[in-house]
């Protein structure tokens, strides 16, 4: 992105918001806002360049340009290292640290087929986005997230996500058992680079296979419409998603960091 972060991460973080996002310069680096998503933490962020500002400084040049905003997220444009060990002041003040595997395919994935009885496709219908819905909501309870408003932020999200697919900007895709949704995920592209979003599966069906085989069926599929982009994805670092993704493989380019304080009550 020309005149935005170098990060592969962040570059791709801010392709799949497509033009529901704006990026504006910063003296400490970029402001990233989702104006129809206030309450999604990653959208709504300050973008950090240069060695790490002072957390007083960052602190409150987030609450400057997010005013209204309950929680505070701050990612750092710094491809080339890791900050994490550099970032115990903000730990200190209950932020969570996150350092993420940013992963680029190196070779052609290995092939990778679906357990006998799962069909895998696009997702396109309301049913089908009603199911994404539901899996993303499931999966955010396991995760502690209970209340209705995260129902209504997720919905929000599966809103822009078929935005930015009816504007061309990627699909959505589906590993289906009959009419139930064991897993999804989603990848967009520019042409030039293309970002898996939400891989996800349902508890009672992990571990059989279908993450890899979804994963590459959405590759075929890019392989077909845009051969020349760059497939990313970002994983936990060093956890199990990111084995899995190396097994098919896809190689470590960068690590991405970031700091959110949670509003109070999350």
């Amino acid at each position: 992105m020309i005149g935005g972060p170098k990060s592969l991460g962040l570059a791709t973080d801010i392709l799949v918001l497509g033009n529901r996002a704006q990026l504006e310069p910063h003296p400490l680096g970029w402001v990233l806002l989702t104006p129809d998503e206030p309450d999604f933490w990653y959208g709504n962020q300050l973008i950090l360049k240069g060695e790490p500002p002072a957390p007083d400084e960052a602190i409150a040049a987030f609450r400057e340009a997010f005013p209204q905003a309950e929680h505070v997220t701050l990612s750092w444009d710094a491809p080339e290292r890791s900050l994490a060990d550099d970032l115990d002041d903000l730990a200190e003040r209950g932020f969570i640290i996150e350092q993420d595997d940013v992963l680029s395919l190196e070779a052609r994935p290995a092939q990778a087929v679906p357990p006998n009885g799962f069909r895998l496709r696009e997702v396109e219908s309301v049913s089908d986005w009603a199911k994404v819905a539901n899996l993303k909501v499931e999966i955010g309870v396991e995760d502690g997230y209970a209340d209705e408003g995260y129902r209504a932020f997720i919905l929000g999200r599966c809103a822009g996500w078929r935005k930015a697919i009816a504007a061309g900007e990627g699909a959505w895709f589906g590993a289906f058992e009959g009419e139930t949704l064991a897993a999804d995920l989603g990848l967009f592209t520019d042409g030039r680079i293309a970002r898996f979003q939400s891989v996800e599966t349902a508890a009672a069906y992990r571990r059989r296979g279908l993450c890899s085989a979804l994963v590459v069926y959405a590759l075929n599929w890019l392989a077909a419409r845009a051969p020349q982009a760059q497939p990313v994805i970002v994983a936990e670092a060093d956890g199990d998603a990111g084995r899995l993704y190396r097994r098919l493989g896809f190689a470590l380019v960068e690590r991405q960091t970031s700091a959110l304080l949670r509003p109070e009550g999350y």
